[in-house]
Formats: structure tokens, C-alpha cells, sequence
């Protein structure tokens, strides 16, 4: 049965992405498909905005883009957020002092770009399980001394915080603390990670408030995702798809279970409830 949708928001890592993180060429089409029928269809994802993948972007008819778990909405014609939801400096800055002193690779999101304190880059290692995603890392993160005195010094309101562990109780310990802050919101995209938005931000609130930003009514957005950092967003849109790979959590919330991820599974979910 095909719905009145006319935003689709799609999560990238575990959905729109293959395992190897590519695009199938099928996805492509479809995407290019609704976008030429006046759909807006944009990345929803938890990265920062210079970690886009190209691939993506350079789909026909993609306009705009999610950035940092629904910190930012990036117009991507003018490279300029069109909306925000930051963490304060000050909070940033004092969060990134305590968070330093744990056994934990932490990074956090400004501006579009992702930053590091300087002396964690020697310890990808311990954190990241690749070759080819520490090379990511190292890529896309700017390394910084003191960098919880450049975001003071600064007044530079943050995105977000990213975090990887080696010690799952460690995890399960911020995880708690953070949940009891009333300054985050902490959510997990994988099982060795954390993320820490403000309060209100997350990719669900994004994608409606771009809806009211193009003035199409809430009930015609439809959202696309597979982990906990899209939960809010499968609950509040429209019409809600949990990927075949999803959380079992995920796709209890959803209205509808669509293939994995290395099954088409966004493209499957668009050509059956949205194409004409």
C-alpha cells in the first residue's frame, strides 16, 4: 500500500550502507528515483558533516543532510546548517576535561569537523579493531592540545561526543551516568560506542523540524534505521522502517521490517511504499 510521503530520512551505517560500506547501485537508482518525483531524501546519520560520504551527496536531487545524531541540518548547496541543537561551550568544555581522565577514546564533533586531544592518536589501536577504520579516524579527526581549553577559550558550542571502549563496564558505567545528566543525551550506534548529544537533539526532532522548515505536515516524513541512535527518529516520523539487520528493540518500534542492509533493504522499502 503506498503511503503520501514526501521526506525520507535514512540512516546510513547498517541501512543505505553494505556491510563494506558502499551504496549498491540499485539503492542509487532508487533514491534518484524518489528524489526526481519531488522527494526529499537526505542522510540521516551521526556523522559530522566533512564524514559524509560523497557517494551519497553525489545522488541526484540529495539537498540537505542530518549531521551528528540531529545536532545540525546542513543545506548542502550553501555547505551552511540550516538548524542546530548544540551542546553549550561550557558544558562541552568541562564534559571533555572529565571524560579525558577515563580509559576511553573520545572525540567530539564542532562546526562540522571532528577534533581530538593530540595524545589519544597514538591509541587508535587500543580501540579501533581495523586497519581501515583507524585510517578513517585519522582522516577525519583534527588533533588539538588541550583541546577542552581551545572549546573554553573559544566559545565553541560542540555537536556531539563520540566515544569508543575496550571496557564494556566502563561503557556501562558512563552509559548510566550520562542517561542521569540533564544536560545529554547519550545513545549507542554500536556495541563498543557511546554518544553524547544535548538534551534535545536527535535525529528525530531534525527530521521534523525540517519538516516544518519545507511545511510538509509531520505524518508525510518517513524514516529508515538499524540501531538505537535512530530510535527517536523511527518513532517520531511518519512511517517508520526497521531494516531486516536492525536491534530487535528497532524493529518492535517499527511499522514496517524491510530487507538488510545487504538486501536493498532502503531501496525495497521506497520502491514499495512510496514510488508512484
Amino acid at each position: 500500500m503506498k503511503k503520501e510521503i514526501r521526506i525520507i530520512g535514512l540512516d546510513l551505517d547498517g541501512t543505505t550502507f553494505t556491510n563494506d560500506k558502499t551504496i549498491t547501485q540499485h539503492t542509487k537508482e532508487v533514491i534518484e528515483k524518489a528524489t526526481a518525483q519531488g522527494i526529499v531524501v537526505l542522510p540521516c546519520t551521526g556523522r559530522q558533516y566533512s564524514g559524509l560520504p560523497e557517494e551519497f551527496l553525489a545522488m541526484k536531487g540529495v539537498k540537505y543532510a542530518i549531521t551528528s545524531n540531529g545536532a545540525s541540518i546542513v543545506d548542502l548547496e550553501t555547505k551552511e546548517p540550516i538548524y542546530t541543537n548544540y551542546i553549550p561551550y561550557e558544558i562541552a568544555a568541562e564534559t571533555m576535561e572529565q571524560l579525558l581522565k577515563e580509559n576511553t577514546l573520545v572525540d567530539i564533533y564542532i562546526n562540522g569537523r571532528c577534533y581530538i586531544e593530540e595524545r589519544l592518536v597514538e591509541r587508535f589501536s587500543d580501540f579501533i579493531p581495523t586497519p581501515a577504520i583507524a585510517e578513517y579516524f585519522r582522516k577525519t579527526r583534527i588533533p588539538v592540545n588541550n583541546l577542552a581549553n581551545v572549546i573554553r577559550n573559544n566559545h565553541l558550542d560542540a555537536e556531539k561526543f563520540h566515544l569508543l571502549f575496550n571496557d564494556m563496564d566502563l561503557r556501562a558505567e558512563l552509559k548510566k551516568e550520562y542517561d542521569q545528566n540533564p544536560h545529554f543525551l547519550a545513545t549507542c550506534a554500536v556495541h563498543n560506542n557511546l554518544e553524547l548529544n544535548n538534551i534535545t537533539a536527535d535525529k528525530g526532532t531534525a527530521l521534523l523540524a525540517l519538516a516544518d522548515i519545507l511545511d510538509i505536515p509531520h505524518d508525510q516524513t518517513m524514516a529508515c534505521g538499524d540501531s538505537f541512535n535512530d530510535e527517536a527518529m523511527l518513532c517520531k516520523a511518519g512511517f517508520s522502517v526497521a531494516m531486516g539487520n536492525a536491534d530487535p528493540e528497532m524493529k518492535e518500534i517499527c511499522d514496517f521490517v524491510t530487507k538488510t542492509n545487504e538486501e536493498d533493504g532502503v531501496a525495497y522499502a521506497i520502491e514499495t511504499f512510496v514510488l508512484s
